[in-house]
């Protein structure tokens, strides 16, 4: 589904409609059933609860838990993981008849939830509706349900709260995006969409990055400006090295290189990416105009000590896209995005692409920019990292 393609799944959720979400970038795709709170009915909430475990949660917008004074149910890790739900303590709306948590409780406390004119005095703590704390920039910060339902529900126009629900098939098995799964959302008039689909969207439709400082940077390979952009949503910084006058035709050499602390810094054997960006820089140097983009996405998306979780579990014998997924990720949780952004501030168009992964001229290609030509960024295997190359070639799609 394209960005534009949202726009029917918004008006029905205006509507008060149940939409279908299904996190694509967990590995295997879980799928939750969702409604907008300030819309949800008995009659929805029956329906949500007769397709699902039962068992109903409530994202909420950060600041909207802030104000009702609310807090997490458990201190927060040290150093909690992407995946972390953020569970709150259980509310009710005060003085709801009948029982709290009958079904007309429930959908009275959402609504109270949603409704700004209600204050931290009109909850009681505990109860029986869990709201789930979404993490501050929704999907471009956190690809969660918890993130992607409140998105939803603001592209509503609608208060930043939902009623969610994990989607479970006729037998009682949690529900996958096959076949089966489709008919039946079929059969509901549910239309399904996926967090990626949302993340595509709204980094479409937003600006998110912001030009910062820049200044001459000698390195090896030459002489580069450095010139820094920060994300908005994420708050990390990432840098666009730029090497000659890049506008005009024939369109530049551009490298986007994701960060990768241990080939880039260490010179870790276990994979190409240090090779790959002095490769890069010397290409870029030699034609005498380009850019290399370095973009703070560790591990293909999955941060620093889970890339090192991973290889602990590649020396017990995984591959690397049998570990990613063993951690419960997606081979490839990378957002071109915030690239594209990046690249459109450096009036760049028509880019000539440095890489040998098909899925970055795609996922640049969805996103506007016209790439030209993908020239493959080819390195010799060693000892350590041929398995590893080979991997990419034969179970990702790299060329050479």
């Amino acid at each position: 589904m394209s960005g534009a393609g949202l726009e029917p799944v918004v008006a029905h959720v205006s509507s008060g409609g149940i939409v279908a979400i299904v996190d694509d970038g967990r590995s295997p795709p879980v799928i939750d059933l969702f409604t907008a709170g300030a819309t949800l009915t008995e009659s929805t909430l029956t329906k949500i609860r007769s397709l699902t475990s039962g068992q109903l949660h409530v994202p909420v917008a950060p600041e909207r838990l802030d104000v009702l004074d609310i807090p997490l149910m458990l201190e927060p890790q040290s150093s909690p993981t992407s995946r972390t739900t953020a569970f709150a303590l259980t509310v009710d709306l005060v003085d709801q008849q009948p029982h709290p948590g009958s079904p007309q409780g429930l959908v009275g406390t959402v609504h109270g939830l949603a409704d700004v004119s209600r204050g931290a005095s009109d909850f009681t703590k505990p109860g029986h509706v869990t709201p789930l704390r979404g993490r501050r920039g929704g999907v471009l910060r956190r690809i969660g349900h918890t993130e992607a339902a409140i998105d939803l529900a603001t592209l509503a126009q609608l208060p930043p709260v939902a009623a969610l629900a994990v989607l479970y098939t006729n037998d009682g098995a949690a529900a996958r995006p096959d076949d089966r799964t489709k008919a039946l959302l079929h059969d509901h008039d549910i239309p399904l969409v996926s967090i990626s689909d949302l993340v595509r969207h709204r980094r479409l439709t937003e600006r998110v990055v912001i030009r910062g400082a820049e200044a001459d940077l000698p390195t090896g390979a030459g002489t580069f400006r450095a010139i820094a952009f920060r994300d908005t949503t994420t708050d990390e910084d990432h840098v666009a090295l730029v090497k000659g006058a890049i506008a005009g035709d024939p369109p530049p050499l551009v490298r986007v290189h994701s960060e990768c602390l241990t080939g880039d810094a260490f010179g870790s054997q276990r994979c190409d990416c240090g090779d790959q960006l002095t490769a890069a820089m010397k290409a870029i140097e030699a034609e005498g105009r380009g850019v290399v983009l370095y973009m703070r996405q560790e591990g293909r998306g999955i941060g620093l000590a889970n890339k090192l979780h991973a290889y602990q579990l590649q020396d017990g014998g995984l591959d690397t896209v049998e570990a990613n997924r063993h951690l419960g990720f997606a081979v490839d949780l990378r957002d071109y995005g915030v690239g594209a952004q990046i690249l459109r501030e450096l009036d760049l168009q028509k880019l000539r692409l440095l890489t040998s992964n098909p899925k970055k001229t795609e996922g640049f290609r969805a996103y506007g920019l016209h790439v030209a030509e993908q020239i493959p960024l080819t390195i010799e295997p060693g000892v350590h990292n041929r398995r590893y190359l080979e991997t990419k070639r034969l179970r990702m799609g790299h060329s050479g």
